[in-house]
């Protein structure tokens, strides 16, 4: 899989600050966390026409296996030819060592510190980021935080910063906000031996409800 260096766009908010210090996957962890930097990947491949979503099966396909970065191609990786459920393909990116790669270096920065079991807080540095972050896409300011190359960077940007409402296009945001589908239950005795072994008011033979011939047994199997 080809993956192409990430090219950063350098900008600065109305308040002086440069903003290209935050790559789209920093913004997305700092304001909203690991599955939304797995959005943010799944929105730039969208954009690109690089992944298909269907809305009526929450399933995501490849088209391309191009990656732009990392987290790109972790996100493609996880999504077999035959297409595969979203929520858990992006739960998959959320935990995957390139996200914890980009979190580890906001660790590092003192933005974001290990709470509880490890999960990642944002510090009091942090906070601050987040709050201009926020502020500077809610506002349309032009920053850098968008600057995947190829993509729409306002989307990107947007996402990023402000989670799946602020992204436009309907059917994706729709899919996005989903959760993922409940396991089938199936009744115990299914569950136990896939099918409902009660032979005796089947009438039918042990071997001949399940299908299965044993090549010992003296009579005659269901083949």
């Amino acid at each position: 899989m080809a993956v192409t260096p990430t090219i950063a766009a350098v900008a600065v908010s109305p308040r002086g600050v440069a903003v290209d210090e935050f790559t789209p996957y920093e913004t997305a962890l700092l304001c909203g966390g690991p599955t939304r930097a797995a959005q943010v990947a799944l929105l730039a491949l969208y954009e690109k026409r690089r992944v298909r979503v269907s809305r009526g099966t929450r399933r995501v396909t490849v088209v391309e296996r191009e990656a732009e970065d990392a987290v790109q191609a972790a996100l493609l990786d996880e999504v077999p030819d035959t297409g595969f459920q979203l929520g858990y393909v992006l739960d998959a990116v959320a935990e995957s060592d390139e996200v914890a790669a980009v979190a580890g270096g906001l660790v590092e920065r003192g933005l974001l510190r290990r709470g509880f079991r490890g999960r990642l807080r944002p510090t009091r540095k942090g906070k601050a980021a987040r709050r201009r972050l926020r502020a500077d896409a809610g506002s349309g300011t032009p920053s850098g935080l968008g600057a995947l190359k190829g993509a729409a960077p306002d989307a990107v940007t947007r996402l990023a910063a402000l989670g799946t409402a602020a992204v436009e296009d309907v059917k994706l945001r729709h899919v996005m906000e989903m959760d993922n589908p409940k396991p089938f239950d199936l009744p115990y005795d299914w569950a136990l031996n896939g099918v409902n072994r009660n032979t005796e008011q089947s009438r039918l033979s042990d071997t001949q409800y399940s299908g299965y011939y044993d090549s010992n047994d003296s009579g005659n199997g269901p083949y």
